[in-house]
């Protein structure tokens, strides 16, 4: 689980507070959290999501990220294993409100947060067309994907389940972004599965 300190902060308050710090926090309503270290296999399948991201997104449109750009939903500041904005915007912030795409693998410390709690939270975000949470020891994947009826823009509401996509054959298919994420790319040498 990961620890709440005891101090309460503002979200202008922690954006400028949380510069200053070594580790990785979150901000949970006004509460500070620490989030825990993380595996050689989690930085490896988020390094991984990346470079199939960046290998397949439209650069002019999409940029992807990694770990340490922050996405505000609320009273809440949480910073995704891997993120995909639109391209451009301010270079010197240091959040996004316009996610399209938010990637989070599991660690033991995370899998309530990130199968519970980031759904409702990431899925109140308009912008946001996809949140993939992975497995760090299989090639499994939970998604919750919106519909997209013009091919391009995500509509409707974030779904409540999320399809579970499991095996080195399977790929996540995104189509508001255009994306097809072979497992196999991302769980190479990863799990037994």
């Amino acid at each position: 689980m990961n620890a709440p300190l005891d101090l309460k902060l503002t979200k202008p308050e922690f954006l400028r507070w949380v510069q200053r710090q070594q580790g990785h926090y979150e901000l949970k309503g006004a509460q500070v959290v620490m989030q825990a270290g993380t595996t050689r296999k989690h930085a490896l399948i988020c390094t991984r999501f990346v470079g199939s991201l960046l290998s397949q997104i439209d650069a002019e449109r999409w940029t992807a990220y990694i770990a340490d750009f922050a996405v505000e939903i609320g009273d809440t500041i949480r910073y995704p294993d891997v993120l995909v904005e639109a391209a451009g915007g301010d270079g010197d912030a240091l959040t996004t409100t316009t996610p399209a795409m938010l990637i989070e693998v599991l660690s033991p410390s995370s899998v309530g947060t990130d199968m519970t709690e980031k759904p409702s939270e990431y899925g109140s975000l308009p912008s946001l067309a996809a949140y993939i949470v992975a497995s760090q020891d299989e090639p499994i994947v939970w998604a919750w994907i919106r519909t997209c009826e013009d091919g391009a823009n995500p509509t409707g509401p974030m779904p409540i389940k999320p399809l579970e996509i499991s095996g080195r054959d399977a790929a996540i298919e995104i189509p508001a972004l255009g994306l097809s994420i072979p497992l196999e790319e991302i769980y190479r040498g990863i799990g037994t599965t």
